[in-house]
């Protein structure tokens, strides 16, 4: 099945990985003539279980990737961190942007290395549903300063020189709860609201 995969996604002109994610998605619905496809599903769909996510605390479907500059987890620098497989590009990619984008130097100044975790079987902060980190799909940053209950503009990762940030990661369809609701700043997640 892989190697058919595979040999569509080289037909296509996409990352032919084997995996069929969003941007091997997109690429079919382009050459069926068919309407855009949306990339990510909403959280009750990743909730539910049948999204292309599957089940949470699917240890399987996590990859390790090795971040393009130094993150630090409580002080220590972090040499891979684990996600979904299918959010794997989006997130390589999108840290690969915001080091072109800011520079090491700015990167640590504005507190983007501070690593707070993906990977976390868990409920959310404020309830009994699980977490988008229990599918490996959402990742936290600069955790200290931009808390669940921290809002704008107290909340560092609202400051304007941290837009190219939110942008980037917007761009490869991640969703910030922050600028959505301002709340939980820290936060971003591979699947939209709702």
């Amino acid at each position: 099945m892989k190697t058919e995969i595979i040999r569509i996604q080289k037909h296509l002109g996409v990352d032919a990985d084997g995996i069929i994610g969003p941007v091997t998605i997109q690429a079919i619905s382009r050459a069926l003539g068919l309407p855009a496809v949306t990339a990510w599903p909403t959280q009750a769909q990743v909730r539910s279980g049948s999204s292309i996510f599957g089940k949470p605390g699917n240890e399987s479907a996590l990859i390790s990737i090795t971040p393009p500059y130094t993150l630090y987890y409580e002080g220590s620098p972090v040499r891979t961190i684990r996600v979904h497989k299918l959010i794997a590009d989006a997130v390589q990619q999108a840290l690969s942007e915001v080091l072109a984008h800011y520079g090491c130097e700015e990167i640590h100044r504005l507190g983007l290395d501070i690593y707070g975790g993906s990977y976390n079987y868990r409920s959310t902060s404020s309830g009994s549903a699980l977490s988008m980190h229990a599918w490996g799909i959402a990742l936290d940053f600069a955790p200290e300063t931009n808390a669940y209950s921290t809002h704008a503009p107290q909340a560092t990762l609202s400051h304007p020189d941290c837009q190219a940030w939110w942008d980037i990661w917007e761009s490869h369809g991640a969703t910030s709860l922050g600028r959505e609701r301002d709340i939980d700043w820290m936060h971003l997640q591979f699947a939209r609201l709702g």
